[in-house]
């Protein structure tokens, strides 16, 4: 059970990264948002690849490759969650993409483009936030009950070694301190 609980509090805890991460893109695409002639696309580009190479790479390595095979094995009556939980997937893929031809037309410097942009990108991070939540209170605690002791020791072995590997490749994921709200530092 000790492995269980490291799992699911790994999880939890890159669950709350990426909300807090997608918060902050939020707040900024909603604010620059009223000034499309402000928008700085590149900043965008940087804050999203930040985004998807933690919350897609967490996703694809953990939830899809260790935890849902390891659901639908246990638990074959699950079919439906995780056919909605892949379908956000797809979908969050198909909106990334819709958000990195608009930030290539942004570059364009054009305010129609760059309120399109910012829409495309609230899009994307909403759908992120809903297949949060369809983890969080459907499929972790559904694992929780479906998943024997034996195979949550294979997946947080699993886990532990994503954790050495990510530890050794990539940076912390900060979002930048780039724009100023209600004349403060965001």
């Amino acid at each position: 059970m000790l492995t269980a609980t490291y799992v699911l509090l790994t999880l939890s805890i890159e669950q709350k990264k990426e909300r807090h991460f997608i918060s902050r893109l939020l707040h900024y695409v909603q604010l620059i948002a009223r000034r499309p002639q402000e928008i700085d696309p590149v900043f965008i580009e940087s804050q999203l690849k930040q985004l998807t190479s933690f919350a897609e790479a967490r996703h694809q390595r953990k939830v899809e490759a260790c935890l849902m095979p390891a659901v639908r094995a246990a638990e074959p009556a699950c079919a439906p969650l995780l056919n909605d939980l892949e379908n956000l997937s797809q979908r969050g893929s198909a909106m990334l993409n819709a958000v990195y031809r608009c930030l290539r037309r942004a570059m364009r410097r054009s305010a129609s483009q760059g309120k399109f942009l910012c829409k495309t990108v609230d899009l994307y991070c909403q759908n992120l936030l809903k297949r949060l939540d369809k983890e969080e209170q459907e499929l972790l605690p559904l694992a929780q009950k479906v998943i024997s002791s034996e195979e949550w020791f294979e997946i947080g072995s699993k886990f532990l070694a994503q954790d050495d590997d990510d530890a050794a490749s990539r940076p912390e994921l900060r979002p930048a301190r780039h724009y100023v709200a209600n004349g403060a530092a965001a």
